[in-house]
């Protein structure tokens, strides 16, 4: 029987992952913190769907910030000094 004939163990697409050394030692620090001992694939995927809601909770967290400092700005509860900002980042004098 030719390979591509074959039953896949899941009818979802697979992606293949190079374990490298930045991945291998990463995967043993989260075993290591955690206990964890699922195969690496198991984890890896684990892994990949908690990352991607911790991601997302940042971005919503990072938006949140952005639309409380825009309202305080707008409700003149924050004095900011833009020449200020302007002369703290400008480049040093030669």
């Amino acid at each position: 029987m030719e390979l591509h004939l074959l039953k896949m163990p899941s009818k979802h697409p697979r992606i293949a992952v190079t374990v490298d050394s930045e991945l291998r030692e990463a995967l043993a620090r989260v075993r290591a913190a955690m206990g964890a001992r699922e195969a690496d694939a198991t984890l890896v995927r684990r892994l990949a769907v908690e990352g991607a809601e911790a991601e997302l909770e940042a971005a919503r967290n990072r938006r949140g910030a952005a639309e409380a400092l825009f309202e305080a700005m707008e409700g003149e509860q924050f004095d900011l000094d833009l020449a200020a900002i302007d002369r703290l980042n400008a480049p040093p004098a030669a």
